[in-house]
């Protein structure tokens, strides 16, 4: 990896970090949508696992209001509060099984998980990030997606 591509993926981290955790779930479902077609075939040959697969399932029984409230808590990995699921088996998953976890949630995004709304128009902050993504290595990427989940 060239310095290049690790500056490119310090700074994306970073700006994705200092998002709230609406935009940073804006941001995932931008991203995932986008490039949904090209990560399984990168990282994702063993999705779904029971791990990845029951946590989906988990969060589609909630209503609308809930599932987005339990995505907020699963980004937020040091805030408390009461959740519908469990967090502990979001923070007990490698990177490749969170990865395959919000890949699930990205397809499944305005059916039976709550979809970001047709005109919704994301913050300037979250824009400049997605921006910065809209890289054609899609390695990059996922390296990127690895980091912030």
């Amino acid at each position: 990896m060239t310095s290049t591509n690790v500056n490119f993926l310090e700074q994306s981290v970073s700006k994705f970090q200092r998002l709230d955790a609406d935009d940073r779930l804006t941001v995932l479902a931008l991203l995932y949508t986008e490039i949904c077609d090209e990560i399984p075939s990168l990282c994702l040959n063993n999705v779904p696992n029971e791990n990845t697969a029951n946590l989906v399932a988990q969060i589609q029984n909630l209503p609308q209001a809930e599932q987005l409230f339990a995505l907020r808590q699963l980004l937020n990995k040091d805030e408390v509060g009461e959740t519908a699921i469990l967090t502990e088996e979001y923070a007990s998953m490698n990177a490749d099984d969170k990865l395959g976890f919000w890949y699930q949630l990205a397809q499944n995004l305005g059916t039976s998980i709550i979809g970001v709304p047709d005109d919704y128009i994301p913050s300037e902050k979250a824009t400049e990030v997605v921006d910065l993504l809209h890289t054609p290595n899609i390695e990059d990427l996922v390296t990127f997606f690895k980091r912030i989940l």
